[in-house]
């Protein structure tokens, strides 16, 4: 957690793989925020009742991007936080994928840190199985959102589906053109890839990255990224 006067805080990225409600999940996501405390929390692939929020999320203030319902149960992205949201803005993809017929989704969040400076999330999970003049569509729209965000201080994180090398320069350019640095861990090799290249990333503007770690964990297909930024 941020502590009063302290601007550095714990950030944390996750692909759970819809396991959100397992036993096995809940132990291993408690236990992991012991050992990486963290103020903001991205998670993709995010399943939970339609009807209440799993109680190992109730302790943060929260918000799920949905991009489909079903069986009483509603999916997609979301941000956890310590720190009270300001705005937050939903986006879904206009593009289904092939096969599966789901749309992907986002989150944009605004916090205000212990030490009052400003500080924007954009939590995503990025299309898959489209052509990929699909995937710069869709980046196309991300892009317009980025650029409606007024804050200095940006993360942008989640699982981008960068599985070639046209979608990671794709992305590359839409980073530079905001500004935007990755994280690069020092065990980036522990980071989920498809043809040697990885699929989840953290970006960040206007903060200062103090650390980074791949948490191997065998919940998810998918092992979540921890990062400690100062701000101010």
């Amino acid at each position: 957690m941020i502590q009063r006067g302290d601007a550095t805080f714990g950030f944390f990225c996750w692909n759970i793989q819809k396991r959100s409600l397992s036993t096995e999940f809940q132990r291993e996501f408690l236990h992991l925020l012991k050992l990486y405390p963290s103020s903001l929390i991205a998670l993709q692939e995010v399943k939970i009742s339609e009807s209440c929020i799993p109680g190992h999320f109730q302790n943060f203030f929260h918000a799920l991007s949905c991009n489909f319902v079903r069986n009483r149960h509603r999916f997609g992205v979301m941000t956890l936080s310590s720190l009270e949201f300001t705005v937050h803005t939903h986006f879904t993809t206009h593009v289904r994928e092939a096969g599966i017929a789901t749309k992907k989704s986002a989150l944009l969040t605004r916090h205000t840190l212990d030490n009052g400076s400003t500080l924007a999330l954009l939590n995503l999970h990025a299309i898959n199985f489209v052509p990929h003049r699909l995937f710069v569509r869709e980046l196309t729209r991300i892009t317009e959102l980025i650029g409606s965000v007024e804050e200095s201080s940006l993360i942008v994180a989640g699982d981008f589906n960068t599985w070639s090398q046209k979608r990671q320069k794709s992305l590359e350019e839409m980073t530079r053109r905001f500004g935007l640095k990755r994280v690069v861990p020092e065990n980036e090799k522990d980071i989920k890839s498809i043809l040697g290249r990885p699929l989840d990333h953290i970006y960040y503007r206007g903060l200062k990255p103090e650390s980074a770690q791949v948490i191997d964990t065998p919940v998810s297909d998918h092992n979540p990224i921890y990062a400690r930024f100062s701000a101010g």
